[in-house]
């Protein structure tokens, strides 16, 4: 639980500046404060499908990453229609600013999952 709510905050955090610089380049002055929590209540339904696909077996590992860009960029998608995203920005600079977040925090988070992976297998071996 821990991680997960550590990988919501970091992604909000991440998706904010992101969103900060997009809002820069189009002349934005300001974030409202409900885009914040808006951003943040998106982590969340995000990580939770996630955290749930991840109990699904895939017999091919571009398949699951596959599965998982589709699902997070139609939430997002969707998430700007409903809180009137598109009025403010495009939605293929919002797809375009998914894609980048998502990069940097998927990254991040399978090389944390596998540096623990590789450190359990370490101490399983010196237990031996």
């Amino acid at each position: 639980m821990k991680k997960i709510l550590l990988n919501i905050m970091a992604t909000t955090g991440i998706s904010l500046v992101v969103l900060s610089l997009v809002a820069i380049l189009y002349d934005g002055s300001l974030i409202c404060i409900d885009t914040i929590f808006q951003v943040l209540g998106l982590n969340v339904v995000i990580y939770i499908g996630l955290y749930f696909m991840d109990f699904i077996e895939y017999r091919y590992a571009i398949l699951e990453t596959g599965l998982k860009l589709i699902y997070i960029i139609l939430l997002v998608l969707i998430s700007g229609f409903l809180w009137g995203w598109y009025s403010n920005l495009p939605g293929v600079v919002l797809v375009l600013m998914t894609i980048a977040i998502l990069c940097t925090c998927l990254d991040a988070i399978s090389l944390i999952s596998e540096v623990k992976s590789i450190n359990i297998l370490i101490e399983e071996e010196q237990s031996k």
